[in-house]
């Protein structure tokens, strides 16, 4: 159950004014997620603690993915009858966790939809949690991220970790041995894992690895293997410091089947696990992850295997749409991938994607955040290529790396460090530029990296490639 306060004339205005903004912004065609809750906070500051709250409330933080497997969960539970009430359309702050409020409530402030499903900020935690308390939070990962804005795994940890409260049920990751230690005082406790794959790495993979050091004693990690950075089974070989046992075990992926098995070993009998295969659309160990998690916080949340069997081979969930799309024209693979700005994770593993995309590419790169780019006031921290992995760039098989972007220079001399050829890097003014620099003879796909507030420039990318290919 959620926390709660008096409801006062201040906090009825504030809910009107929310309401007004909201409904203005929708007859504007305009998204302004935040502004609803904005509005409230401002006339009522501890909105937050005196809005009721639906009965069932889910949180989903993390790293990277929060986002897909947010909208994944979403989807599978509106598509198994649950009333929902999410913030998509909002934003994983405090005030765009206030707009979804404020949207779901009558005047009277009472809550429509009675679960509500949103994807939560890793800081904003310490402002929503004391005030919100979840039935369920998956933690997905932990990572290094936005350094300006998140500093480094270890503090984001000591924020979640001070503010989860002890009734809430967590569902974790097992393979993450930063996450997975998170709030010992929530005991109860639900983990997810993947098994070993014939495709892992025998340790953390990139110029940065965000746990090199047992985190309990600061002995030495040995890896058995690794999916992800470092996401995999490894122990500590002075204090015996190990992955706790999951409860939810991929013990099977067919790629070119599209499937996955999972291992329900929280639900055996007598000594056997139930197994279960499920769809997976575009296969990459990112979206297996994402999948995972969503489908394990909805088996905690009560849905059937059964009907998320349905649900994925129905194709009413797509892993991917939000942050990876493709198209085919005369033959050309056209890829855009998208990843967080200043994360240095999320862009090394989009890269690394690429390069194991088969045939040779051109890779187009918009990596210089759109917005802080058209700020005169700001300017995007760029210390962070150098932990970012460029070097998979030097791959024989592209052909062509084109940078867009306000930052062109910058990133030109990482390229440059990383190895790359510098005959093979070209600099574009614009997205249009971008899409006429590709030289289409003798490569089999074109490739964009994208910042997520990038889309629109992406798309408009892909859209004059595709012109050039149609002639």
């Amino acid at each position: 159950m959620s926390t709660s306060t008096s409801k006062t004339p201040r906090f009825y205005l504030a809910l009107a004014a929310g309401k007004a903004t909201a409904t203005a912004l929708k007859l504007a065609r305009r998204n302004g997620g935040q502004l609803p809750g904005s509005v409230a906070e401002a006339i009522c500051p501890d909105f937050l603690a005196r809005c009721p709250k639906p009965r069932r409330v889910v949180f989903v933080t993390g790293t990277n993915g929060k986002t897909t497997t947010s909208n994944l969960l979403d989807d599978i539970l509106l598509a198994c009858g649950f009333d929902l009430v999410t913030n998509r359309a909002g934003g994983n702050i405090i005030t765009g966790i206030e707009s979804s409020l404020i949207k779901n409530a009558r005047m009277s402030g009472s809550p429509r939809c009675q679960v509500a499903c949103m994807e939560l900020d890793e800081l904003s935690s310490r402002r929503v949690l004391p005030h919100m308390v979840p039935e369920v939070m998956l933690v997905a990962n932990l990572y290094r991220d936005n350094f300006t804005r998140n500093a480094n795994p270890d503090y984001i940890f000591s924020v979640i970790d001070a503010n989860i409260p002890a009734s809430t049920h967590l569902v974790l990751n097992a393979d993450d041995l930063i996450s997975c230690r998170l709030a010992p005082q929530a005991t109860n406790r639900t983990y997810f894992s993947i098994d070993h794959l014939e495709d892992d790495l025998e340790g953390p993979e990139g110029i940065v690895c965000d746990l090199t050091a047992c985190p309990e004693c600061g002995g030495a990690l040995e890896y058995d293997w690794c999916h992800l950075r470092h996401l995999g089974r490894a122990h500590c070989t002075s204090c015996g410091f190990k992955n706790p046992e999951p409860d939810y075990l991929v013990t099977r992926v067919d790629k070119e089947a599209h499937e996955f098995t999972v291992r329900e070993l929280c639900h055996a009998k007598d000594g056997v696990a139930p197994e279960y295969t499920y769809h997976i659309g575009t296969y990459s160990i990112t979206n297996l992850y994402n999948l995972v998690s969503a489908l394990v916080t909805a088996r905690e949340l009560g849905v059937s295997a059964k009907d998320l069997q349905r649900t994925l081979a129905d194709g009413k969930v797509n892993v991917t749409a939000a942050r990876f799309s493709e198209e085919t024209v005369k033959g050309m693979r056209l890829v855009n991938t998208a990843s967080k700005g200043e994360n240095s994770t999320a862009t090394s593993t989009a890269l690394a994607t690429i390069c194991r995309e088969a045939g040779d590419k051109a890779v187009v790169l918009m990596l210089a955040d759109y917005y802080l780019a058209t700020n005169p006031k700001k300017t995007e921290y760029t210390g962070w290529y150098y932990q970012a992995d460029f070097e998979y760039l030097a791959d024989p098989a592209i052909k062509q790396v084109i940078v867009q972007g306000a930052n062109s220079d910058d990133l030109l001399l990482r390229l440059l460090m990383a190895g790359i050829d510098k005959d093979n890097i070209y600099l574009a003014e614009t997205e249009q530029e971008a899409a006429d620099m590709v030289e289409l003879d003798g490569i089999d796909g074109v490739f964009c990296a994208y910042d997520i507030f990038n889309g629109e420039q992406a798309d408009a990318f892909r859209t004059r490639v595709a012109e050039r290919l149609r002639g």
